[in-house]
Order: C-alpha cells, then structure tokens, then sequence
C-alpha cells in the first residue's frame, strides 16, 4: 500500500516488533555500554600514545602540535579510532 494512504505508522515503537527487539536488548545493555566506553578509552590512550611517541619534526609535517593531541584525538570517531599507526621498517626505508 502507498505510505500517504496507510493510516498506521509500522515504524513506530509502539509496533509490537520493534518492542520485543527493545526489550530484549534491555538486560545486556547497560554491560554493552560499559564495554564499548572502556574499548573507546582504550584505543583513546593508545591513539594518544601514538601521537606522543612521533618526534616533532613528524608532527610538524602533518601539522600538529604537541598540546593539541589531546584534543584532536577528542575530535576522532570510532572509525578514524580503530586505525592503526603505520610503522616505518627497515625495508620500507631503503625504498
């Protein structure tokens, strides 16, 4: 049926589905919440780390300064969070 002619909004939370799904992430949610706060502070402090360990002269190419670390990585989502610092190797500097 066209959406501008049905007279219930299926979407709603007051559909009974969308209840059932609500409830029953109920128990685990304040565990998961927890969870996902620890992981975040956890790569926060990794990601800072990083960020401390690069000498001045690296920050300076990609235009950080030292005090504003803390506050970029503040500015991060969880996607640009997960990244993972790339390490120069010995092989990848004789290129």
């Amino acid at each position: 049926m066209h959406p501008y002619l049905a007279q219930r909004n299926y979407l709603a939370s007051s559909h009974p589905g969308a209840r059932a799904s609500h409830n029953c992430s109920k128990d685990g949610g304040g565990i998961r919440k927890w969870l996902r706060a620890a992981y975040r502070s956890w790569q926060r402090k990794k990601m800072i780390a990083a960020f401390h360990s690069l000498d001045d002269a690296t920050l300076r190419d990609i235009g950080i300064s030292r005090g504003e670390i803390h506050s970029i990585v503040d500015g991060f989502d969880d996607k640009e969070m997960s990244m993972v610092p790339v390490i120069a190797t010995d092989d990848a500097r004789k290129w």
